[in-house]
């Protein structure tokens, strides 16, 4: 195994600080940049990961979102420092793709108004049971890679539990209670039984570099369903992703190839999390109102318990359009209109928040585990990420250095919870306003891919001596559509 570049603690924590500001001011108009280069071979560059590696936004896949996902950019500016770089895409026809959500207004409440634009797909199949309500399963057109397989493995709604998946991207899988990726399917030739790991096993074999970012999509049904949909992130399935994480990452470190690991963030750094903050929530309610009404969920263990929202319960951004609206509530023999969520007879549904004390702490725990987990004296457990990288000997988006971590969260997510202005632009964790995060409270703008791109570069220029160029965001539209 080729001998990577590591890292020590030496000078780490004045470029903590130094580097989250460069990720949101790289390459600011007039910047003086210095001549790209790269000591590893990044000729042919190949992407792993789920629906923020594919370029999904504004809860959708289209042409254009897939232009500007993180490793597209990010092989635009690999290729400034060595010519023969290629990077191929399995791009969707122009047009609204799969469909995505478009803003019909900003109100004074700051929760966008967005209506879903019709997406070009073929409906194959329906699960009328699905939890959350019918689900379709539909098929696109199959990429003009299919023969050889394009460079950007990111496959929307992809799960570390599904890799080895025989028929996985075959359309005869597409049925009301089978394991079926139709973005998958576009990927490979018809009637390709192949899993997502021969895949990338093929992918990689002529791969000089890689990056991995994998594992949000395993948590994101339980996330977006307020616990009451996908496997819940208990242990063994926690066991489960690290040991196919570490399946995958086998794959393409073989023969010492160079690449970069990227930890998962923090569930609450995501919108869909962050806006619906348990006691500022109330607070926001409060002042919004112009009353002291507090807020109230339901008990998830007992569904007829109720209880005032505390600091750490998280209500889902998608329900916060509908607090404080009159709806009608059975109590006793009479039906009354009471507003939702401030009066304790119209609790916020269980399937509307994460509450700390259940599906907070599982989730907390399920991301740390999958991160951090290193006990080399219970080796029937899996290692997490960061034992990964100290085995690969390689640098990730993750630096451990014994005293502090230099991760995604420190980058970006961290210094945008309070906002970061970039040449007069604002950043921050709002939809819309903040210019990250789409419509759907989770996926990227391309501004935000941007970022997360310029998160890559910075670990590459750091573990590889490199001096790939940082991309200015502030170039880059708000919005894929």
């Amino acid at each position: 195994m080729k001998n990577h570049y590591s890292y020590s603690g030496f000078g780490l924590r004045a470029a903590l600080v130094a580097v989250a500001t460069l990720l949101l001011a790289a390459c600011a108009p007039g910047q003086d940049s210095p001549t790209p280069t790269t000591n590893i071979d990044v000729s042919r560059y190949v992407a792993v990961g789920d629906t923020y590696t594919a370029g999904v936004s504004a809860g959708g896949l289209t042409r254009a979102s897939q232009r500007y996902s993180f490793p597209n950019l990010l092989a635009q500016q690999l290729n400034r420092a060595n010519e023969a770089a290629t990077f191929s895409q399995p791009l969707l026809e122009e047009g609204p793709g799969t469909g995505y959500l478009s803003l019909l207004d900003l109100p004074a409440s700051g929760i966008p108004r967005v209506r879903r634009v019709p997406g070009q797909s073929v409906q194959r199949a329906i699960n009328p049971n699905a939890c959350g309500g019918p689900d379709t399963v539909r098929q696109f057109i199959r990429s003009a890679t299919a023969a050889t397989l394009p460079q950007n493995l990111g496959l929307p709604g992809l799960q570390l539990s599904q890799i080895e998946s025989a028929g996985l991207g075959n359309i005869a899988n597409a049925t009301a209670t089978s394991t079926f990726n139709p973005y998958f399917e576009r990927l490979l030739p018809a009637n390709d039984n192949r899993t997502y790991l021969q895949a990338v096993t093929t992918a990689s074999a002529s791969a000089t570099f890689f990056t991995y970012f994998m594992g949000l999509d395993d948590l994101m049904p339980f996330i977006k369903s307020g616990g009451e949909c996908g496997a819940a992130p208990t242990t063994p399935f926690v066991t489960q992703m690290k040991r196919n994480a570490r399946k995958i990452l086998d794959v393409l470190t073989a023969g010492g190839r160079p690449g970069i690991i990227a930890r998962l963030p923090d569930a609450a750094s995501l919108p869909l999390l962050r806006l619906g903050a348990g006691s500022a929530l109330e607070a926001q309610m409060q002042a919004r109102f112009g009353d002291n009404a507090l807020l109230y969920i339901q008990d998830p263990i007992n569904p007829g318990d109720v209880r005032q929202i505390g600091e750490k319960d998280y209500v889902l951004a998608t329900a916060l359009p509908r607090i404080g609206q009159l709806t009608p509530v059975l109590v006793g023999s009479s039906t009354l209109m009471l507003p939702y969520g401030r009066d304790a007879r119209n609790p916020i549904v269980d399937a509307d928040v994460l509450d700390e004390s259940t599906e907070m702490n599982l989730l907390n725990a399920a991301i740390n585990n999958y991160n951090n987990y290193d006990n080399p004296s219970t080796p029937n457990i899996p290692p997490g990420l960061n034992a990964l990288a100290k085995l690969y000997n390689m640098p990730v988006l993750t630096i451990s250095t014994g005293e502090r971590t230099l991760n995604l969260n420190d980058l970006l997510f961290n210094p945008l919870t309070s906002g970061n202005f970039n040449a007069g632009v604002l950043y921050n964790l709002t939809p819309v306003r903040g210019n990250f995060f789409s419509l759907d409270y989770y996926s990227l703008t391309p501004r935000g891919n941007a970022q997360v791109a310029n998160s890559f570069i910075a670990a590459i220029n750091r573990g590889y001596r490199s001096s790939i160029p940082f991309i200015d965001v502030n170039s880059l539209p708000t919005t894929a559509q």
